[in-house]
């Protein structure tokens, strides 16, 4: 069973913890003992201790914050980044005359859209409209999709008639710079590329 690098992050969190009740205290103490001195003014000495004191706590806080919730990896980065990718064919829906194998949820903001709903055999999906878009035409990758590494989409359109859709899931690698910001395993991105023979295939949804 492989080491889970996710405990790096949870010691080093611990650690800073201490770090900041230990400043804390010994802020504390030497304030204590300068009123049982009867000093009634603080020392420059003190006060420069208790400025560094304060700026190593809030370093090493704000550091470790942004390592944890602020510094997101570039998905094409393979050494922090493993990416997986589920193809599956979709299936036609009919209602009245029209055939479609999408269904687009117009916001009220025309230029946007809330979510895709598709099909595939024994199952229908909704997507938000940011994370999906739809790939039409000879078009294999739309412009928001292109941020994102693809598989060659030439056999798919040949094996299903352009008519499929590709997830792609983005996980962060278990190794220890992952571990410290407590994301090893966990899912970094994911995206979903519609793509249909046309733009007759998608059903818009006001």
């Amino acid at each position: 069973m492989a080491f889970n690098w996710n405990w790096l992050g949870i010691v080093v969190w611990l650690l800073v913890v201490l770090i900041v009740i230990g400043l804390i205290l010994d802020v504390r103490r030497r304030h204590l003992k300068r009123i049982m001195s009867q000093k009634e003014q603080p020392t420059l000495g003190n006060v420069f201790l208790d400025i560094a004191e304060f700026l190593v706590a809030l370093a090493v806080v704000l550091g470790m914050f942004y390592v944890t919730f602020l510094d997101h990896v570039d998905v094409k980065d393979t050494n922090q980044i493993r990416l997986s990718y589920e193809v599956k064919p979709l299936v036609m829906q009919t209602q009245a005359t029209q055939g479609f194998y999408v269904q687009a949820r117009e916001s009220k903001d025309k230029d946007m859209v809330q979510y895709y709903k598709y099909w595939t055999e024994g199952a229908k999906y909704s997507v938000p409209g940011n994370n999906a878009s739809i790939s039409e035409s000879t078009q294999p990758t739309t412009l928001n999709a292109k941020n994102y590494p693809w598989p060659d989409t030439k056999k798919y359109d040949k094996k299903y008639q352009k008519a499929y859709v590709i997830t792609m899931v983005a996980r962060y690698r278990n190794n220890w710079r992952n571990g410290l910001g407590i994301n090893a395993g966990s899912v970094a991105t994911d995206y979903t590329l519609i793509r249909v023979p046309s733009d007759t295939f998608v059903k818009i949804v006001k």
